[in-house]
């Protein structure tokens, strides 16, 4: 059985095979350079990066928010030698028994095999894709917005709240300065 293993701080034992397998699942547009994620670490309380650990070995990690209303996943990836053995499918199930509140995801548009596969996983799992435009800001300094899909696993309550929900993301996970115009910005990018 997969354990979660919480990691409160860069000197963990388990620290740097996360950090590792962190830089190798997701390219640099997608998350945190070590200073930003030793950052939210330390003075975010809302946010809970795990190792995956099973008989004493690391698996894969699993990094998660929590907010008053909702749950936001940010980065689930398993260890590549391990991938296709239903490990990741385990940590969901078993993360989703443990808590009482909707979970929100962003996947990428399915423009690919994998991203295709993703949305597959979550939907095996009862999420659902939102209709609502939805673009990923920058994790770090200036970027662009990154049209994406967000997902739910309680669709009315996802659609019910988006704009909470974006207002979220956008200022606790990404530190942008959520507006008006980010909408336009979305929504010309949609087009």
């Amino acid at each position: 059985m997969l354990n979660f293993h919480r990691i409160t701080s860069v000197n963990d034992p388990y620290f740097s095979n996360l950090f590792n397998l962190y830089t190798l699942a997701f390219p640099s547009t997608e998350r945190r350079t070590w200073a930003g994620f030793e950052f939210e670490l330390n003075y975010e309380k809302k946010f809970c990066a795990n190792a995956l650990v099973q008989y004493d070995t690391f698996v894969g990690l699993f990094n998660y928010w929590t907010f008053d209303k909702f749950y936001y996943i940010e980065h689930v990836a398993i260890t590549p030698k391990l991938r296709n053995m239903g490990n990741g499918s385990e940590a969901m199930n078993i993360f989703m028994e443990q808590i009482n509140l909707p979970i929100v995801v962003e996947v990428e548009m399915p423009n690919n095999i994998a991203a295709s596969r993703r949305i597959l996983f979550y939907e095996r799992l009862g999420f659902s894709i939102m209709s609502h435009n939805y673009a990923q800001p920058p994790y770090e300094g200036n970027g662009f917005l990154m049209p994406e899909l967000i997902m739910s696993n309680d669709i009315h309550f996802a659609n019910t709240h988006f704009e909470k929900i974006k207002e979220t993301l956008y200022h606790k996970v990404y530190h942008y300065e959520f507006s008006r115009d980010a909408n336009i910005v979305i929504d010309e990018q949609a087009n």
